[in-house]
């Protein structure tokens, strides 16, 4: 079995121990915020984990906890995707001046 290399794990506001992957960290990295260092992202993503605008909750196969914060007039939103096991960073991105109108129609976690 391989082993999947850590980058960072950060205590969330809800309380979930959220485990942010090296290889999910570099494609998002790599995606979305190629001009930042790496660092920087990891402390964005640990700010909004710890202070979001708000949370909300999708429920599919999986769970799905979307962070959203706003930050400097645009919203950035962190993915987490809670599994039994634990919780684990799927994605972080820029949704601009509104949070997502399909995000909108899911249920909001209470902070």
């Amino acid at each position: 079995m391989m082993r999947r290399k850590i980058a960072a794990v950060i205590t969330d506001v809800l309380g979930d121990r959220v485990v942010i992957g090296e290889e999910e960290l570099q494609v998002h990295l790599e995606k979305h915020f190629i001009s930042f260092p790496r660092d920087m992202i990891l402390e964005l993503i640990e700010r909004i984990l710890k202070d979001p605008s708000v949370i909300y909750e999708e429920v599919d196969t999986h769970t799905y906890h979307l962070f959203y914060r706003l930050e400097t007039g645009r919203f950035v939103v962190v993915v987490v995707k809670k599994r039994e096991e634990g919780a684990y960073f799927s994605a972080i991105y820029s949704v601009g001046k509104n949070i997502r109108n399909k995000h909108k129609k899911l249920k909001k976690v209470k902070l």
